[in-house]
């Protein structure tokens, strides 16, 4: 099983190609399912993996989270006590900081090895800081991505171990940073809304991974001091209405462009319930389900 936390596709879409070529199922951790993964263990490639974005040079606290609490034991006995091969893959912008380490150190506490760790270097979306509101340079950075993303399927393939993630810092530069830097991103006093331009659709309530937001007579309300910094409320809102800090506004909106999901959709339309299903595959949200059962799930129904 390989499992992702994701704010704007990226994570995703390499979590998603990952399983493609090996043949295995996919599930963002804020729908994680234990038994679910009992039943990967025992069927599936005997695999763990693991893509989240860099955060602050470390991880991102849900994934942080995730990785301190969820249930992974069942994972230790995959097909009849056999250790899994894990891997960890970090989508980054600018640096991936010491994240294989924070990684590796959470994975050992919960009685797994990590075997190796990977990065693909993608549009950051950290947009207080970075500017993506040139379409053709976000272009050619997804599409130079693609080659990485080759790499890292032919690593998890061969089973190499090893950290063979690209541009680290010094781990007590990124220690400090971590924990001085992230908090400082999660606050949640920087956000605004143009109620001129938000149409109240909640959306952003909807998807916070830290129910750090409510809707109040129409409008969204940062009702709690930290969240996940993972920006994206900003990035879905539909109107671009929602800024955090004075660059936001010119520095543009992402959402990894999925490469195929529009035929993906429509062979979605063809099962039942086919509005949910087609609108959660948009919005990266199908429940674990890779296009390719989609498609085997839609011949099966001619």
């Amino acid at each position: 099983m390989i499992l992702y936390f994701n704010a704007t596709g990226n994570s995703e879409h390499v979590a998603r190609r990952i399983a493609a070529a090996t043949d295995d199922k996919v599930v963002s951790i804020e729908r994680f399912d234990v038994e679910a993964l009992r039943l990967v263990a025992t069927e599936g490639p005997c695999q763990l993996g693991f893509v989240a974005p860099v955060y602050a040079w470390g991880l991102p606290t849900p994934i942080i989270e995730f990785l301190k609490t969820a249930d992974l034991s069942i994972a230790a006995g995959a097909k009849g006590g056999e250790r899994p091969y894990t891997f960890y893959v970090s989508t980054y912008g600018s640096t991936t900081g010491q994240s294989a380490k924070f990684a590796r150190d959470l994975l050992h506490e919960r009685g797994l090895e990590l075997d190796a760790a990977m990065s693909v270097k993608m549009p950051d979306t950290w947009t207080p800081v970075f500017d993506l509101s040139d379409p053709q340079k976000v272009e050619g950075i997804n599409r130079a991505a693609e080659a990485q993303i080759d790499a890292v399927i032919e690593a998890v393939r061969a089973r190499r171990t090893g950290n063979m993630m690209r541009h680290r810092v010094p781990l007590f530069a990124s220690c400090a940073y971590h924990a001085i830097g992230l908090p400082r991103m999660q606050q949640t006093s920087k956000f605004a809304v143009d109620a001129d331009r938000c149409i109240g659709c909640g959306l952003c309530a909807k998807r916070c991974p830290m129910a750090a937001i409510e809707m109040r007579d129409g409008l969204p309300v940062w009702t709690k001091p930290e969240c996940a910094a993972c920006l994206r409320c900003l990035h879905h809102c539909p109107k671009f209405a929602i800024s955090h800090g004075k660059r936001t506004a010119s520095h543009g909106q992402y959402r990894h462009p999925k490469p195929g999901v529009r035929m993906w959709r429509l062979l979605a339309a063809l099962l039942p319930n086919r509005e949910r299903r087609s609108a959660q595959y948009d919005e990266g949200e199908t429940d674990g389900a890779a296009p390719r059962d989609l498609f085997v799930e839609c011949q099966a129904r001619k």
